[in-house]
């Protein structure tokens, strides 16, 4: 028998150092191994101790790394060309292209959009040397954003702040089944008020206390920030025993830390748990109503015949999402102008073909559908639900403004907390509800009540417990930074000894005695601009409180109360910015745009919301002498080489 042939054994290969310096390959070859190269264009890993110099060769005649180094390229040969004839003509050329990226960002333009449209220029602009010489690309146009533009304005945004105490705040949301945590600082500057930036943007898989906690610690010592006096910590949940919040003050050492309590949250889950105590589920009404039509075209053709039969406009079915603050009032509000119609069509349809949750509302009126005129006990919770959840809606609208502060809230919470309580004292349900509850029976009249007043009740003692309404509380002491009257110095040493900060009584009272005397005079006149503004615009006039501040410390150098005014104002009332970045992410990171990545997601949110300025406002930064770093960042080759992580070479 003959013997089995034996294998041949393979020789494994090791990179030579000599490659580096073959022409072909020099420009994006890097040694990453004893066995690998690196492509620094590609930027990708690849093995050589199978196939030696050809798997080097075999990359380069890939697909990709083909039309991305034509792309590179392309970028590169404004640079060569204007090197060679004009400085001062390559910086025009440099600084248009940062700024057509800038505003590719700002409006969440994809990269093939701009690679397009500047192709396009070199048409448009035939007579324009500037525009002939646009060579921005995609990877040009990634490489200006995340390795210029992207830490150039987490830098700004750093030197801001510089010493000012700050927040910072954060949540996680879902991409896919990436985890994703924008951590957002606040601080007051005296020259301009009310500051917010972006100082990172991570994903994490752990989505543990201590973990976020960690990744926290991480951002402020990466930034340089963790030195500084940081006096609140923001979000939407905050754990009684383990908590980002506890693990913060534990790791930082930061016993006087204040947790910044997402107030818009407080105000929802008030009116949630309290809608609980009722009888009919009134939400879960809307979702049901809205998932009868929300995807059959058949359903919604016969529900517009009633409509046509009663003479009414149709209006879409609203959905109500459970984490959106706004949307439950909207909905049933919607609800009841389609009530009639939708009556008449879920009893012409018959209980058994209606869901039960629907039925539940209609089974009095399987015969006689009631009219204007009579209203049944389940339709009467509606009727509830819609009045007492108009209050709610109003009181977010005011917490998720742009001006709102947090020496505002106890004002707001207590208003909030005195209208349930006059409600539940009085009796009063609503207009509507106190004329047809009268021609109820008297057991469903009973009924009714009972549950009301048991929503009121949990309303007020959700209420009382996740807001502090003590005299002692740090709300009630920072209420008269609002300005709503004169500054008391006893009020101000109070707030100063709570929140332990170090200032001269002699100085306080003499500042606060200046900045009263002034004051009047002060608000009057922001109040006739912002309101001539409002009238221009057409909008709801309403003063800014920060901007008064930054009037006042104009007026007369007050370090003391700047002390004070900068500690409260950084607490954030709520988590609305950190929203807002969810959302500009969302608009971002569209369908359309899948192969985007965490990091390229991280810059493009810098960007757009560490750079305080509109595209014509950036456009005239460009040329001031304080961006020539960033220029000559934008103009050197090596962006294209740094790895993603690496800060901007300025």
């Amino acid at each position: 028998m003959a013997e089995p042939e034996k294998k041949k054994s393979r020789r494994l290969c090791s990179f030579k150092d000599e490659w580096l310096q073959l022409p072909e390959y020099r420009n994006w070859l890097t040694k990453a191994s004893e066995d690998s190269g690196y492509c620094s264009i590609c930027r990708v890993q690849f093995t050589v101790k199978f196939d030696s110099v050809k798997a080097i060769k075999h990359h380069a005649e890939t697909k990709g790394h083909r039309i991305k180094v034509q792309g590179q390229v392309w970028s590169s040969t404004s640079n060569k060309v204007s090197i060679k004839t004009d400085n001062a003509k390559e910086q025009h050329i440099c600084t248009a292209e940062l700024l057509l990226t800038y505003h590719g960002v700002k409006h969440h333009h994809s990269y093939r959009s701009q690679d397009c449209g500047n192709k396009l220029y070199h048409s448009i602009f035939p007579d324009s040397k500037i525009a002939s010489k646009i060579h921005c690309g995609m990877t040009k146009a990634e490489a200006l954003i995340e390795t210029v533009l992207a830490p150039h304005s987490l830098k700004l945004a750093v030197q801001d702040i510089g010493s000012t105490p700050f927040s910072m705040a954060t949540d996680a949301s879902n991409k896919g089944n990436t985890v994703l945590f924008p951590v957002a600082v606040r601080y007051f500057n005296k020259d301009r008020g009310l500051c917010m930036s972006i100082i990172d943007f991570f994903e994490d898989a752990d989505e543990t206390s201590e973990a976020i906690a960690n990744n926290l610690r991480n951002c402020l010592q990466n930034s340089g920030l963790i030195q500084n006096k940081i006096v609140a910590y923001g979000a939407v949940n905050f754990g009684e025993n383990k908590s980002v919040f506890l693990h913060l003050k534990q790791m930082l050492d930061l016993p006087n830390l204040v947790p910044g309590y997402c107030s818009a949250h407080i105000v929802h889950n008030t009116a949630k748990h309290g809608l609980n105590m009722l009888s009919y589920d009134v939400e879960y009404l809307v979702i049901k109503v809205f998932s009868e039509f929300s995807s059959s075209a058949k359903n919604i053709s016969e529900l517009k015949e009633f409509f046509d039969f009663m003479e009414t406009e149709y209006l879409e079915i609203l959905h109500q999402a459970p984490k959106r603050f706004l949307t439950l009032f909207t909905a049933v509000d919607r609800l009841l102008k389609d009530w009639p119609a939708l009556k008449s069509y879920f009893v012409n349809k018959g209980e058994e073909d209606v869901s039960r949750a629907i039925w539940a509302f209609l089974a009095e009126q399987e015969d006689t559908v009631s009219d204007d005129e009579t209203v049944t006990l389940p339709e009467l919770y509606i009727y509830f639900v819609h009045n007492i959840m108009s209050q709610f809606n109003n009181t977010i609208k005011v917490l998720e403004s742009d001006y709102i502060q947090v020496t505002e809230l106890y004002a707001i919470f207590n208003k909030l907390r005195r209208e349930i309580q006059n409600r539940q004292e009085k009796g009063f349900y609503g207009y509507k509800v106190t004329q047809f509850l009268k021609k109820l029976p008297l057991n469903e009249q009973n009924k009714f009540v009972g549950d009301a007043q048991r929503a009121y009740t949990r309303m007020l003692q959700y209420l009382e417990k996740w807001f502090d309404f003590s005299e002692n509380s740090f709300y009630k002491l920072c209420a008269p930074l609002n300005l709503d009257e004169p500054l008391q110095l006893d009020k101000l040493c109070a707030l100063s000894t709570n929140l332990n900060i170090q200032v001269n009584i002699d100085e306080l009272f003499t500042e606060m005695c200046v900045l009263n005397d002034v004051l009047p005079i002060l608000k009057s006149s922001i109040n006739d601009a912002e309101s001539t503004q409002c009238q221009q615009q057409e909008r709801h006039h309403q003063i800014n409180v920060s901007e008064v501040w930054v009037e006042l410390f104009k007026c007369c150098e007050a370090p003391n109360l700047l002390r004070i005014v900068q500690h409260v104002f950084a607490v954030p009332p709520s988590n609305a910015f950190v929203e807002r970045v969810f959302s500009v992410m969302k608009n971002l990171w569209a369908d359309e745009r899948t192969r985007l990545q965490v990091d390229m997601v991280k810059a493009e949110l810098f960007v757009h919301f560490n750079y305080k300025m509109t595209c014509a406002e950036f456009a005239g930064f460009l040329q001031t002498g304080v961006a020539k770093e960033l220029v000559a960042a934008a103009t050197n080759d090596q962006k294209f080489q740094l790895p993603r992580t690496s800060p901007c070479p300025v």
